[in-house]
């Protein structure tokens, strides 16, 4: 576990320093999710855009404090977060793509390249640790 511990805390290292890279140089990824919270608000009455805002901090803190509890516990639980945090800055490997695509700099791009390789240090170290400690479950069956 303390090979994780290290990991993530690359992580929470890196994943500023990819932010401030996009901050810096163009928040496109901004605009997407503003277009997501455009389509959730229209889901809702305009008087009711308060209320709508109130059940999506609801929502996002509620599933914040799940990974937390999580985090706190043993076993299955922790590795499932700490596999998910990996599996996101895998994800960000997208800003790669994007500059190959147009032939020139992404914002992020600099920045994702040690994201996502640490990310995917710490999926593979969370296979490893899930492996190592997962309960062999054997049942025999009598033929009789």
């Amino acid at each position: 576990m303390t090979h994780i511990r290290t990991l993530f805390l690359w992580l929470t290292v890196i994943g500023p320093l990819h932010m401030a890279e996009q901050i810096f140089t163009n928040i496109e990824e901004f605009y997407a999710i503003r277009t997501v919270l455009g389509r959730y608000y229209e889901l809702f009455d305009p008087a009711m855009a308060d209320q709508a805002s109130v059940l999506l901090v609801t929502i996002v803190w509620t599933i914040v404090s799940v990974m937390f509890y999580a985090l706190l516990t043993e076993g299955t639980p922790r590795l499932l977060v700490l596999g998910l945090f990996g599996l996101f800055a895998v994800s960000e490997i997208h800003h790669v793509f994007e500059a190959l695509a147009k032939g020139a700099y992404d914002p992020g791009v600099i920045t994702s390249v040690p994201y996502a390789i640490v990310g995917g240090m710490m999926v593979a170290a969370v296979a490893r640790e899930f492996k190592s400690h997962r309960p062999i479950v054997t049942t025999e069956r009598s033929l009789a």
